[in-house]
Order: C-alpha cells, then sequence, then structure tokens
C-alpha cells in the first residue's frame, strides 16, 4: 500500500474485487474508503479529511430526570413550605414516606402505572395508601406543569377508595356520664369548654384572656406542637375559621378565673392523653375531636338555621356541616316518627 501522508493509504493494486482500497486515520481509528480507481479512492479521502476538519456539531443532551426524591424535596421547599401551615406540612411528610422508601431513588419518568399500582396495592392502610397516592399525584402534577416529565402515571392507577368511618357524636347521656368522669381531670373546663363551644383544638388552646369577651370568643388563630414545641399560627385552618363564637356568661367565669394569659396552658398531647384515660375508664368512644362533632349535632337540634350553624363551626361548605357533622340520634328520629304518625293519624 502507497503512503502519502500521515494518516492515509491507498493500495497499489486492486482487489479481488476489482476494487481500490484505501484508509484515513481518524481519532485512532482506520476509516476505509472504496473505489473503482485509485483516483476516486483519493478523492473519497479528500472529502473525508475536508469534513474533519469542519467542527462537529454537538449533540443535544438530554435533560437530566431528577429522582423521586430529588423531586420532592424541591416541590416541598419551592411550592408547600411557603403557603401550608406547620401541620399540613407534617401531614405531607409524614404521608409519604413509603412512596420515598420505594421510589426515592428511581428517576421520575422511570416510574411506571404499574409501579405505582403495585405499590399501593401494597399497603395496608387503605386511608394511609388513599392519602400518599394524592400527594404523589400533586408532585406530578407539578412535575408536568414544570416540563420535568411528560406523562402523569397516577392516570392510569385504578384504586378501590377508602370508606371512611363517621365518628358518632356522644348521645345526651354519654355526654352527662363523660362529664361526671371528667371532673377530676385537670382538663376538665378544656372538655366542657370543647363541648359548648365546638373550637378545635388548636383554635382552643390559642386562646388568650383578651378573646373571650361577654360579645364570645373570637377565634383568630390556632396552635400546633411540633416536636414539642409551641408554633402559634394566625389564619386558622381555613378563612371561615375566623368567627365569634357564642360563650354562656358562666362558663366564661369559670375557664377565666385565675387566667392572665393562656386560658388553656396545656399541649395537645396532654389533653388527647387524659381523654383517652376518661374513654377506657367509662367505655365511652371520645375523643377531642369528638366533642366537636357532638356541639355540630346539638346545634342541629335545636335547629339553628344551616348558614349559622356552619359559621359557629367554622366551615367553608354548608354541605361539611351536615353531611358529616350533624348526626342523627335516637331521639331525633323518635320525634320525627311521633309527627309522622300524627300527620297520618
Amino acid at each position: 500500500m502507497l503512503i502519502n501522508m500521515t494518516g492515509v493509504s491507498i493500495s497499489a493494486k486492486p482487489r479481488r474485487d476489482g476494487r481500490y482500497q484505501g484508509y484515513v486515520l481518524r481519532d485512532g481509528q482506520k476509516r476505509y474508503l472504496y473505489g473503482r480507481s485509485r483516483a476516486e479512492v483519493a478523492e473519497k479521502i479528500r472529502q473525508c479529511i475536508q469534513e474533519g476538519t469542519e467542527p462537529k456539531k454537538r449533540k443535544k443532551e438530554r435533560k437530566r430526570v431528577p429522582t423521586f426524591g430529588e423531586f420532592y424535596e424541591k416541590w416541598i421547599s419551592l411550592y408547600k413550605e411557603p403557603t401550608l401551615k406547620v401541620k399540613s406540612l407534617r401531614s405531607i411528610r409524614d404521608t409519604i414516606k413509603p412512596a420515598l422508601a420505594r421510589f426515592g431513588d428511581t428517576p421520575l419518568d422511570k416510574i411506571s402505572a404499574d409501579d405505582l399500582q403495585a405499590f399501593l396495592i401494597s399497603m395496608k392502610s387503605t386511608r394511609s395508601r388513599d392519602i400518599c397516592f394524592s400527594t404523589v399525584r400533586q408532585m406530578y402534577e407539578k412535575a408536568i406543569a414544570s416540563e420535568t416529565v411528560k406523562k402523569n402515571p397516577c392516570d392510569a392507577v385504578e384504586l378501590k377508595k377508602h370508606v371512611y368511618k363517621k365518628q358518632k357524636a356522644l348521645s345526651r347521656e354519654e355526654e352527662a356520664r363523660f362529664l361526671e368522669a371528667a371532673k377530676d381531670s385537670p382538663h376538665f373546663f378544656l372538655f366542657r369548654f370543647l363541648l359548648a363551644t365546638g373550637l378545635r383544638i388548636g383554635e382552643a388552646l390559642a386562646l388568650r384572656v383578651e378573646d373571650i369577651t361577654e360579645g364570645g370568643i373570637s377565634v383568630t388563630k390556632d396552635v400546633v406542637f411540633e416536636k414539642g414545641v409551641r408554633i402559634e399560627q394566625d389564619i386558622p385552618k381555613t378563612d371561615a375559621g375566623r368567627r365569634v363564637v357564642p360563650i354562656s356568661d358562666s362558663l366564661r367565669s369559670a375557664v377565666l378565673d385565675g387566667k392572665d394569659t393562656l386560658v388553656f396552658p396545656t399541649t395537645y398531647n396532654a389533653a388527647k392523653c387524659a381523654i383517652d384515660r376518661i374513654s377506657r375508664s367509662t367505655g365511652i368512644k371520645v375523643t377531642l375531636h369528638i366533642l366537636r362533632h357532638t356541639y355540630a349535632t346539638r346545634l342541629s337540634q335545636a335547629r339553628l338555621p344551616p348558614k349559622a350553624r356552619q359559621y359557629f363551626m367554622g366551615h367553608e361548605d354548608e354541605r361539611m356541616t351536615d353531611g358529616v357533622y350533624s348526626d342523627l340520634q335516637s331521639e331525633d328520629i323518635e320525634k320525627a316518627a311521633k309527627i309522622v304518625r300524627e300527620l297520618f293519624q
């Protein structure tokens, strides 16, 4: 083979197939070229060398898709922490833990609907599953909006919806037994207060003496406890939470007696433990939230207008007050039955 310049060669004789062979050394590798004559091969070599002197077009680099865990942290810091309260943030972080454990290191676009389906089905608690799935869906919706991924695998997931068990309000007999059993508790007046006002526990624990006047209870804030630290927040659960709730003079005097700052200087955990002990000792199913549920039921039994009940409960939606918090108790059914019997005598 004849070598005319470094890295270039053209055969002096044709191959068995009649063609001449040449090569160009490019990036340490030989690129072979063929032609019917040496001149044809030389021309191809010249073109190949010319192409080599032109700048190569840079390949468009594919944008790296973040992992599920990386996008989650970005989503939380940019979109959730600036807008949500501490309790809501804590709820999100708690409910998404199983998904982080399963998909944390997986690129967001590599998680299929089948992967999600299998993972969610494996979760034992259907309630936790539904909340986790809802959070994952929100994440993917933001990922699509920010053009991080093109598809939301949640759209193809099919799950049987969790059926929430409705908590029952205390009957009047249960309420009386509960209050009798709570008399020796240091939280007795807190429990009475919750039954008589329907405040959320966080709203009650945030109250200061100046918030309770003859005009009623001014509800403008709530409080949460994060790792034992008391965090007071200016805005209640919803904007509708800002309200003035009526209170009897006797109860107002009782709860304010001897107080100068906080009306109920205790913690959520202490109050919960106290009411749990009473529930176990009496056999009455009662929680701090059931006290609020019972208040709503009493308002309904008193036949207060729906809008008034909605206002006192601090609900944005009237359907929440009637559909979730108001119970039809046995005494209400008997009263209704009596009316029906009289109608059709």
